[in-house]
Protein backbone atom coordinates (compact mmCIF):
# COMPACT_ATOMS: atom_id res chain seq x y z
CA UNK A 1 0.00 0.00 0.00
CA UNK A 2 1.33 3.61 -1.25
CA UNK A 3 1.81 5.95 1.45
CA UNK A 4 2.33 9.68 2.22
CA UNK A 5 4.83 11.28 4.22
CA UNK A 6 5.00 13.66 7.09
CA UNK A 7 8.59 14.01 7.61
CA UNK A 8 9.90 10.76 8.46
CA UNK A 9 6.99 8.22 8.90
CA UNK A 10 5.07 6.79 5.95
CA UNK A 11 1.33 6.81 6.57
CA UNK A 12 -0.56 4.54 4.00
CA UNK A 13 -2.86 6.43 1.84
CA UNK A 14 -6.34 4.56 3.45
CA UNK A 15 -9.41 5.06 4.51
CA UNK A 16 -11.59 2.94 6.59
CA UNK A 17 -13.40 1.06 3.32
CA UNK A 18 -9.67 0.71 1.61
CA UNK A 19 -8.28 -0.25 4.73
CA UNK A 20 -11.11 -3.05 5.75
CA UNK A 21 -10.18 -4.29 1.94
CA UNK A 22 -6.55 -4.39 2.02
CA UNK A 23 -6.91 -6.88 5.24
CA UNK A 24 -9.26 -8.92 3.78
CA UNK A 25 -7.10 -9.46 0.69
CA UNK A 26 -3.85 -9.74 2.83
CA UNK A 27 -5.35 -12.61 5.05
CA UNK A 28 -7.04 -14.26 1.81
CA UNK A 29 -3.52 -14.28 -0.18
CA UNK A 30 -1.76 -15.01 3.57
CA UNK A 31 0.14 -11.98 3.80
CA UNK A 32 0.42 -11.73 7.48
CA UNK A 33 1.76 -8.70 9.36
CA UNK A 34 1.10 -5.72 11.81
CA UNK A 35 -0.97 -2.76 11.89
CA UNK A 36 -0.41 0.27 13.36
CA UNK A 37 -3.41 3.00 13.99
CA UNK A 38 -1.08 6.45 14.43
CA UNK A 39 -2.66 9.72 15.33
CA UNK A 40 -0.57 12.97 16.28
CA UNK A 41 1.37 12.21 19.14
CA UNK A 42 2.65 8.92 17.60
CA UNK A 43 3.66 10.43 14.57
CA UNK A 44 5.45 13.27 16.86
CA UNK A 45 6.90 9.63 18.56
CA UNK A 46 8.15 8.44 14.95
CA UNK A 47 9.83 11.64 13.89
CA UNK A 48 11.90 11.93 16.79
CA UNK A 49 12.59 8.27 17.41
CA UNK A 50 14.12 6.12 14.50
CA UNK A 51 13.60 2.66 15.97
CA UNK A 52 10.35 3.12 16.29
CA UNK A 53 9.75 5.12 12.65
CA UNK A 54 11.18 2.55 11.27
CA UNK A 55 8.21 0.23 13.42
CA UNK A 56 5.74 2.43 11.63
CA UNK A 57 7.64 1.93 8.39
CA UNK A 58 8.11 -1.82 7.99
CA UNK A 59 4.00 -2.41 9.00
CA UNK A 60 1.70 -4.07 6.83
CA UNK A 61 -0.17 -0.68 7.28
CA UNK A 62 -0.10 2.12 9.39
CA UNK A 63 -3.27 4.14 9.65
CA UNK A 64 -4.45 7.43 10.21
CA UNK A 65 -6.11 7.66 13.13
CA UNK A 66 -6.70 11.73 13.32
CA UNK A 67 -7.79 14.56 11.45
CA UNK A 68 -4.98 16.76 11.65
CA UNK A 69 -3.01 13.60 9.17
CA UNK A 70 -6.19 13.67 7.25
CA UNK A 71 -5.99 17.01 6.13
CA UNK A 72 -1.86 17.10 5.74
CA UNK A 73 -2.20 14.10 3.26
CA UNK A 74 -5.21 16.34 1.46
CA UNK A 75 -3.01 19.44 1.52
CA UNK A 76 -0.56 17.11 -0.06
CA UNK A 77 -2.58 16.32 -2.70
CA UNK A 78 -3.49 12.72 -1.46
CA UNK A 79 -7.59 12.64 -1.59
CA UNK A 80 -8.54 9.37 -0.63
CA UNK A 81 -7.13 9.34 2.86
CA UNK A 82 -9.98 10.01 5.43
CA UNK A 83 -9.50 8.78 8.94
CA UNK A 84 -9.37 5.19 10.09
CA UNK A 85 -9.46 4.60 13.68
CA UNK A 86 -9.09 1.34 15.34
CA UNK A 87 -12.49 1.28 17.18
CA UNK A 88 -14.14 1.68 13.39
CA UNK A 89 -12.03 -1.02 12.12
CA UNK A 90 -12.31 -3.36 14.33
CA UNK A 91 -16.17 -3.16 14.43
CA UNK A 92 -16.06 -3.58 10.00
CA UNK A 93 -13.67 -6.56 10.85
CA UNK A 94 -16.40 -7.73 13.62
CA UNK A 95 -19.21 -7.63 11.53
CA UNK A 96 -17.99 -10.01 8.48
CA UNK A 97 -16.08 -12.02 11.25
CA UNK A 98 -18.78 -14.86 11.00
CA UNK A 99 -19.46 -14.77 7.58
CA UNK A 100 -15.46 -15.30 6.76
CA UNK A 101 -14.78 -17.23 9.86
CA UNK A 102 -11.90 -15.27 11.74
CA UNK A 103 -11.38 -15.40 14.61
CA UNK A 104 -9.74 -12.78 17.69
CA UNK A 105 -7.31 -12.54 20.02
CA UNK A 106 -7.47 -9.72 22.55
CA UNK A 107 -4.34 -8.70 24.77
CA UNK A 108 -3.95 -5.55 27.10
CA UNK A 109 -5.64 -3.44 29.52
CA UNK A 110 -6.89 -4.47 33.36
CA UNK A 111 -8.84 -7.47 33.90
CA UNK A 112 -11.55 -5.74 34.79
CA UNK A 113 -11.27 -3.88 31.08
CA UNK A 114 -10.55 -7.02 29.33
CA UNK A 115 -13.77 -8.45 31.36
CA UNK A 116 -15.99 -5.94 30.33
CA UNK A 117 -14.62 -5.82 26.34
CA UNK A 118 -15.56 -9.64 26.34
CA UNK A 119 -18.71 -9.30 27.38
CA UNK A 120 -20.09 -6.44 25.47
CA UNK A 121 -18.61 -7.52 22.43
CA UNK A 122 -20.11 -10.98 22.63
CA UNK A 123 -23.60 -8.91 22.88
CA UNK A 124 -22.62 -6.62 20.14
CA UNK A 125 -21.83 -9.32 17.59
CA UNK A 126 -23.20 -12.75 18.60
CA UNK A 127 -21.36 -15.98 17.52
CA UNK A 128 -17.59 -14.16 17.05
CA UNK A 129 -15.20 -16.56 17.96
CA UNK A 130 -12.69 -15.11 20.72
CA UNK A 131 -9.95 -17.18 21.38
CA UNK A 132 -8.59 -15.42 24.41
CA UNK A 133 -8.86 -12.23 26.17
CA UNK A 134 -5.86 -11.79 27.99
CA UNK A 135 -4.92 -8.63 30.60
CA UNK A 136 -1.20 -9.31 30.75
CA UNK A 137 0.79 -8.19 34.18
CA UNK A 138 1.91 -4.16 34.00
CA UNK A 139 6.03 -4.83 32.59
CA UNK A 140 8.34 -3.13 30.67
CA UNK A 141 8.21 -4.51 27.35
CA UNK A 142 11.67 -6.23 27.90
CA UNK A 143 10.24 -8.45 30.58
CA UNK A 144 7.86 -9.74 27.81
CA UNK A 145 8.34 -13.35 27.23
CA UNK A 146 7.49 -13.02 23.10
CA UNK A 147 8.34 -16.26 21.84
CA UNK A 148 6.33 -17.85 25.01
CA UNK A 149 3.43 -15.78 23.88
CA UNK A 150 3.88 -16.29 20.01
CA UNK A 151 3.55 -19.97 21.11
CA UNK A 152 0.33 -19.64 23.24
CA UNK A 153 -1.12 -16.84 19.71
CA UNK A 154 -0.17 -19.55 17.39
CA UNK A 155 -1.78 -22.48 19.28
CA UNK A 156 -5.11 -20.63 19.42
CA UNK A 157 -4.10 -19.47 15.42
CA UNK A 158 -6.75 -16.18 15.85
CA UNK A 159 -6.75 -14.31 12.64
CA UNK A 160 -6.49 -11.51 14.53
CA UNK A 161 -4.26 -10.34 17.95
CA UNK A 162 -5.69 -7.22 18.87
CA UNK A 163 -3.12 -5.29 20.69
CA UNK A 164 -4.27 -2.83 23.53
CA UNK A 165 -1.15 -1.83 25.91
CA UNK A 166 -1.28 1.74 24.50
CA UNK A 167 1.39 3.38 21.86
CA UNK A 168 3.99 3.31 21.67
CA UNK A 169 4.74 0.40 23.75
CA UNK A 170 1.78 -2.02 21.89
CA UNK A 171 3.62 -1.12 18.21
CA UNK A 172 7.64 -2.00 19.87
CA UNK A 173 5.77 -5.38 20.87
CA UNK A 174 4.11 -6.31 17.68
CA UNK A 175 6.94 -5.86 16.11
CA UNK A 176 8.77 -8.33 18.36
CA UNK A 177 5.79 -10.68 17.86
CA UNK A 178 4.82 -10.58 14.68
CA UNK A 179 7.77 -12.28 13.01
CA UNK A 180 6.92 -15.73 15.28
CA UNK A 181 3.65 -15.45 14.51
CA UNK A 182 1.90 -18.00 11.82
CA UNK A 183 -1.33 -17.07 10.45
CA UNK A 184 -1.97 -13.79 12.38
CA UNK A 185 -2.55 -10.04 11.76
CA UNK A 186 -1.69 -7.69 15.15
CA UNK A 187 -3.39 -4.68 15.39
CA UNK A 188 -2.92 -1.89 17.77
CA UNK A 189 -5.51 -0.21 19.11
CA UNK A 190 -4.93 1.27 21.99
CA UNK A 191 -8.14 3.05 23.82
CA UNK A 192 -10.43 0.55 21.94
CA UNK A 193 -10.54 -2.20 23.64
CA UNK A 194 -11.20 1.06 26.58
CA UNK A 195 -14.19 2.18 24.39
CA UNK A 196 -15.87 -1.41 24.04
CA UNK A 197 -15.64 -1.87 27.48
CA UNK A 198 -17.27 1.56 28.29
CA UNK A 199 -15.09 2.51 30.66
CA UNK A 200 -13.81 5.44 28.15
CA UNK A 201 -16.68 7.26 26.64
CA UNK A 202 -16.38 7.82 23.08
CA UNK A 203 -15.62 11.49 21.54
CA UNK A 204 -18.96 12.46 19.78
CA UNK A 205 -18.62 12.10 15.85
CA UNK A 206 -19.00 15.91 15.31
CA UNK A 207 -15.73 16.72 17.29
CA UNK A 208 -13.97 13.93 15.57
CA UNK A 209 -14.96 15.26 11.83
CA UNK A 210 -13.71 18.89 13.24
CA UNK A 211 -10.59 17.87 14.03
CA UNK A 212 -11.50 18.42 18.32
CA UNK A 213 -10.93 14.22 19.54
CA UNK A 214 -7.50 15.40 21.29
CA UNK A 215 -9.45 18.34 23.26
CA UNK A 216 -12.15 15.83 24.76
CA UNK A 217 -9.88 12.84 25.31
CA UNK A 218 -7.76 15.49 27.40
CA UNK A 219 -11.02 16.48 29.36
CA UNK A 220 -11.67 12.75 30.52
CA UNK A 221 -7.72 12.18 30.86
CA UNK A 222 -6.29 15.68 32.33
CA UNK A 223 -3.29 13.84 33.76
CA UNK A 224 -2.00 13.57 29.65
CA UNK A 225 -1.72 16.81 29.14
CA UNK A 226 1.65 17.78 29.46
CA UNK A 227 2.24 14.38 27.45
CA UNK A 228 0.02 16.04 24.91
CA UNK A 229 1.36 19.88 24.32
CA UNK A 230 4.66 18.77 22.09
CA UNK A 231 3.03 16.87 19.48
CA UNK A 232 -0.04 18.88 18.69
CA UNK A 233 2.16 21.94 18.38
CA UNK A 234 4.22 19.58 16.11
CA UNK A 235 1.92 18.60 13.79
CA UNK A 236 -0.03 22.11 13.80
CA UNK A 237 3.04 23.33 12.45
CA UNK A 238 3.15 20.27 10.13
CA UNK A 239 0.21 21.24 9.15
CA UNK A 240 0.39 24.77 8.29
CA UNK A 241 3.87 24.03 6.48
CA UNK A 242 1.92 21.06 4.17
CA UNK A 243 -1.00 24.29 3.29
CA UNK A 244 1.75 26.84 2.47
CA UNK A 245 4.96 25.20 1.62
Amino acid sequence: MNRFFIDKIGISKVNLNTTLKFIIEAIENKKYGYVCVTNARTVYISNHDSEYCKIQNDSLLTIPDGMPLVWIANNKGVKEVNKTSGKDLMDEIFKISVEKGYSHYFYGCSQETIDLLRKNIRTLYPGLDIKAAISPPFQPLGDYNIEALATEVNALSPTFFWCGLGAPKQERLMALLQPHLQKTIAVGVGLAFEYFAGTVKRVPEWMQKSGLEWSYRLAQQPKNIKRAIKPLSWVFFKLIASKFF
